[in-house]
Order: structure tokens, then sequence, then C-alpha cells
């Protein structure tokens, strides 16, 4: 179920069963951006996706120095600005907000906060390559976060309509939030009568002509939260006609647990996809609200002043040393987008490891900010690198890039992972800040109780960074100490 791209633009109707067209079909293009050129004074840094709707694309503000997604649409059928209209009514620190909406060059686009970290869908899809299950405790976490999002939208008089694990998105501070409200309508308005949605987690009411509701979002939701939980839909068929027949007749079984937290959340999971509306809970409020009485929090980071920390199972090492002589599984270098390592960690990695590691990483070509790609070690004492493209001209994609490069590292088994200070040379990020995310990245990794992964290391240029580092883990441990 995992998704091949960081945004999909797909309008999904009951009638199409997939969610992207088959592989061979050619995609109708929208009117397109050039990358490295400037939009409403945004540069654009790449293409994160394409669909029936338009495309998206990954941007930093030229100003602010802040990354965005812009969203550009087909004028077709539909105001392409009504998810600006409707998102601009809520006002949560679990909804992706809007920034801003307009018509450019006769080209619809809605801007968007980008989020630091990495979509539900990408999270399932680790974990189906790792043959992993997300830990139920995380999970849980994750969905009243999600319940507090839907009560927001709700509240604003919205319902979303497409619930699905590519519209969540999990930040690197360890929050779950809801986006991509690119179908959603106002309930007391006119719509399309149109079934709309993605079919695997459509509610059975809306399958029978019935309107979208609160209800109808919250089985999305419960079938939503069943699939990460067992890397399965509740309901799965080869057509469209036969995934409507098994939401609307065949009755919802949870998965058997000993586990007396999973035992509880398939119970709650029971309720939310119970096939007639009323069953179901009242409002997303009181699914949260139910799901809190188990919820758990994340794993706090404690410091112990020496420059190591603990959080969960996972060791923190804060350390005054080159990188290029680290002995580790895997480094991590602060690549930029060209993937030339002609400067700072990049350049002295090439130095010390040799050219062949610049000739593979030449074989992927340009990278987008955000995306981490592997090489091997060379003459390095590491078995693999992890290219991360976390920052480029003040525009940070930093917990996103140390996000997946935990997560891969623990896929393949590595155990010590050693980062640079990211983000800090030619992507112009203060250390300060680059320790606050770096090491919020971690925890929320951490969260996930890794196997393999358990010993993570920080290796600073000289003394003056490693204090500051420094200072930064112990202002995490105070916070921790705090809540």
């Amino acid at each position: 179920m995992g998704k091949t791209d960081d945004v999909a633009l797909c309008e999904t109707h009951a009638s199409d069963p997939s969610i992207t067209l088959p592989a061979g079909t050619a995609m109708p293009r929208a009117p397109g951006l050039e990358i490295g050129k400037t939009f409403r004074g945004l540069k654009i840094r790449g293409l994160l996706g394409q669909g029936a709707m338009g495309q998206a694309y990954l941007a930093s503000h030229v100003s602010l120095r802040v990354p965005v997604v812009i969203k550009l649409f087909r004028q077709a059928g539909i105001d392409p600005l009504s998810e600006a209209h409707l998102a601009a009514r809520i006002g949560s620190p679990w909804v992706v907000p809007v920034l801003d909406a307009g018509i450019e060059q006769g080209m619809p686009y809605v801007m968007q906060r980008y989020v630091d970290g990495i979509d539900l869908d990408e999270l399932l899809a680790i974990h189906d390559a790792a043959d992993r299950s997300i830990p139920v405790a995380t999970l849980v976490r994750f969905a009243v976060h999600v319940f507090h999002g839907l009560s927001a939208i709700h509240v604003a008089g919205v319902v979303h309509r497409d619930i699905k694990p590519p519209n969540l998105f999990l930040n690197g501070s360890g929050d779950a939030m809801v986006g991509d409200l690119g179908i959603a309508v106002d309930p007391t308005g006119t719509h399309h009568a149109a079934v709309a949605g993605t079919p695997l987690f459509i509610a059975p009411e809306l399958w029978t002509g019935g309107h979208a509701s609160v209800r109808s979002d919250l089985y999305s939701a419960g079938a939503t939260l069943h699939l990460l939980w067992q890397r399965k839909p509740p309901f799965a068929a080869g057509s469209a006609m036969e995934l409507a027949r098994l939401h609307c007749d065949e009755p919802y079984t949870a998965p058997k647990s000993t586990d007396p937290v999973g035992a509880y959340f398939g119970a709650v999971l029971a309720r939310l996809l119970s096939k007639t509306p009323e069953e179901r809970p009242e409002s997303a409020l009181a699914a949260a609200r139910t799901l809190e009485r188990i919820a758990m929090p994340a794993p706090e980071l404690r410091g112990h002043g020496d420059g190591v920390a603990n959080v969960g199972n996972v060791v923190i090492h804060i350390e005054h040393k080159r990188i290029a002589t680290a002995t580790t599984d895997v480094i991590v270098s602060a690549a930029n987008e060209t993937m030339e390592m002609d400067t700072g960690v990049s350049g002295a990695l090439r130095a010390a490891g040799g050219d062949e590691i610049l000739k593979e990483l030449r074989t992927h070509g340009p990278q987008t900010m955000g995306r981490v790609t592997w090489t091997k070690g060379g003459k390095l004492k590491c078995t693999d690198i992890a290219h991360a493209v976390a920052a480029a001209g003040g525009a940070i994609c930093i917990q996103r890039t140390v996000l997946r490069t935990l997560f891969e590292a623990e896929r393949r088994g590595h155990r010590p992972v050693t980062f640079p200070a990211l983000g800090t040379g030619v992507g112009g990020v203060p250390h300060g800040l680059s320790a606050r995310l770096v090491l919020e990245a971690i925890r929320t990794f951490a969260s996930f109780s890794p196997r393999h992964t358990r010993s993570i290391r920080i290796a600073l240029p000289t003394p003056e960074t490693l204090a500051q580092w420094t200072t930064g883990l112990l202002a995490l441990d105070a916070d921790a100490a705090h809540r």
C-alpha cells in the first residue's frame, strides 16, 4: 500500500478502484512550473507528484526562506480553490494549514505549509519493507491527533471525504496532522452527488447514495487506522462493485489481540467501522476522548550533561569529531540538490572516501530537498553513506531527512548511525535550530522501538558547536521535565 512519491494529487471516485493510473498509462499534463524558477516569490525546488487534478511542487519562500508546497490545478468542473476556501476556516495544530491561494497566469494554485516529516502512507511502506507493524501504542497516539484534527475540521463546518494514509502526516516532533482537503465539502452546501473519495475507505452509506457527513469521515478514519495497524485494508476486492458490497454488507471483525491496548483499540475500530452511521461515535472529539483513555506519552529524551542522552531504547552521543574519521555503520552526508560532493561535509567525505562514492551517487541524478540517497562507503570506515538533502538557502527539510535516514538504516539492519550538524553549512541553518530539529526527529524515531538502530552519534566540527548542541540536548530534556 505504500505510495511511490511524496505528494499525490489524485481525483478519486468510487467508479475507479485504483488510486493511481495503471503503469504505462500516460498522465495528462497540467501547465507546469520550471524547476529553479520563481513563482509568486517562491523558488521551485522540484516536482513532488501529479495526478488527474494537477501537480504539486516543493518550493522555498525566497524572503522567508521556508519550504512550502504549491499545488497547481486544472479548471475542470469544480472550483479549484474550494480547498483553500474551506481550509481557511480551520485553525488547529493537527491540520496542515493553507497559506495562500489564487489564480496566476490562468493557473489556479494553493500554497500550503510543508510538513517537515513523512506522510503515513510512506510510514506504512517503510514498515511493509521491513516486515514490521507500527507499534499499537504509537498508532493510538497518532489516532488521537488525527481525531482532534478531524474535530477541528468538522467544527468549522467541513467534511473531509478523503481520509487515508497519504493525507495524514507525521511531523518530526512526533505529531500526526490531517491534510489535503482537495475534495472536502461544506455539507450544508451543494456538491456533486457522485461518490467521492478513495474506495478502500468509503463509508457504506456513501456507496448507496447517502451524503458525506462527520460519521462517514469517522468510518474512513477507522479503515485507515486498521490498514496502518494490520498492513492490509479491512476490506479488499478486485473491483469497485465487489468492494462496495463488502463495505455495505460484510461485518467488520476486529483483529484478535492478547495485548489489552490492542484489544481496546480493536474494539474502537469496530465502532468506527459500524455499517450504520448512528452506531459510530457521535463526533471525532468523542473518538479522540475514547482513545485518550489508553494513549501513552511518547518516550522523553533524558540528557546526562556529558553529551549523552537516552530516549526509549535509543542512545544519543554528541561529540567533537571529524565525521570522515567515524567508525560506524552509516555516515550521513549533508548533500546538496545537485549531488555534487564538492563542499562542506560531502566534500570531506569524498576526499577521505574516494571518488567512487561520487561516481555511484551521480547515477541517481539531482535530488529534491528532503530526499535521502544511499551509496556504499568507499574507503570510509562505514558500510553505507546516506546523502541527505536537508536544507537549501535556509529552507529546511531536516526532520524529513532524519526520519527517512533512520527508518532506512533500521530496515537495513544497521546499528550505529553518525550524523553531521545537518543544514548548518551552505544550508544556512543556525546550529541551535539544527540541534533541536535533529534531536526531535531522533526522539520521534525512538517512539517506534527500533530493533537495530539504537546508537546515534552527532559528529561536530568544533568545541563551540559541541557546546551549542549540548545546550540543545539539555533544552529538550528540560522540556520533558516540565510536561
